[in-house]
C-alpha cells in the first residue's frame, strides 16, 4: 500500500480515526525499511467554530507538517438547501484534498475509513442506491494521476475508538450541523440492531467485497431472455 518515496498526504478531520493514523504513520515511518514522507491537511469547514490549535500542537509534535484549508461548506449547503448534503461535502472535501495534495506535490492521499465505514456504505448504497458498491482500500484515481489509501480499512470503529481513548488523542468535536440527521447516523443504527443477531455482520460484509463473483449477479436483461 505504501511505496518506496511515497509522498503522503493525510486528510485530517480532527476525529479519531484521521488523529489515530497521523499516528500510526509517523510510528511506521520512523521504523519502516520504506522511506517516504508524511503531510497533513485540515479542512476547517466550520465558520469559525472549530478550535484547532490543539490539533496543530499534536501534528507538529508527530513532525508531521500541518495544512489548514478553510472552506465555507455548510454556508453553501445551507445557502442551496441542499438535500443530499453529506454527498455534496464529501465530494468538496475529495476535490480540496486533492488539490492540496498537488499543491503539496503528494501523490498518495490517506483517509482513516475503517471496517464500519466499509459496511455502513455498502448498506446505504444498497438502501438508497440499489447498488453494491462501496469506496476500494487502495485505489488509483486516473484524472488527477493521485493514489488513495486507507490503511484502518480492517479495523472496527470499536478499536479505534478505545485506543484513541487510551492515548488521549486531542479529538475535535464534529461541527457537523447535519451529522444527527444523516444517513450515515441511521445506517450506523441499523448496523448496530442487526449485530446483536449477526455479530459478524460488518466481517461478513467486508468478506462479501473481497470475493465477489460475477457469476453470482443477475446480468442484464436476463428477464427477457
Amino acid at each position: 500500500m505504501i511505496r518506496p518515496d511515497d509522498s503522503i498526504l493525510i486528510g485530517l478531520s480532527g476525529g479519531k480515526d484521521s488523529l489515530l493514523l497521523a499516528l500510526a504513520l509517523a510510528i511506521l515511518k520512523k521504523r519502516s525499511p520504506v522511506r517516504f514522507s508524511l503531510r497533513a491537511c485540515l479542512i476547517d469547514q466550520s465558520n469559525g467554530a472549530m478550535e484547532p490549535e490543539r490539533l496543530a500542537e499534536y501534528m507538529a509534535a508527530l513532525g508531521i507538517p500541518l495544512t489548514i484549508v478553510k472552506h465555507p461548506t455548510y454556508q453553501i449547503m445551507k445557502e442551496r438547501e441542499e438535500r443530499s448534503p453529506c454527498s455534496l461535502c464529501a465530494n468538496m472535501r475529495r476535490g480540496i484534498l486533492a488539490n492540496q495534495a498537488k499543491e503539496l506535490a503528494c501523490g498518495v492521499i490517506a483517509l482513516g475509513h475503517h471496517k464500519d465505514d466499509a459496511a455502513e456504505t455498502v448498506l446505504m448504497n444498497l438502501f438508497y442506491g440499489g447498488r453494491f458498491k462501496c469506496f476500494h482500500p487502495h485505489l488509483y484515481m486516473s484524472r488527477t494521476r493521485m493514489r488513495v489509501i486507507r490503511p484502518f480499512v480492517y479495523i472496527e470503529e470499536r478499536q479505534i475508538r478505545l485506543e484513541a481513548e487510551r492515548l488521549s488523542l486531542p479529538v475535535i468535536s464534529s461541527c457537523c450541523p447535519y451529522g444527527d440527521k444523516s444517513k450515515r447516523k441511521s445506517t450506523k443504527e441499523i448496523v448496530a440492531a442487526l449485530e446483536r443477531e449477526v455479530p459478524e455482520l460488518k466481517s461478513n460484509i467486508v468478506h462479501a467485497l473481497r470475493h465477489l463473483k460475477e457469476n453470482e449477479s443477475w446480468p442484464a436483461g436476463m428477464l427477457n431472455e
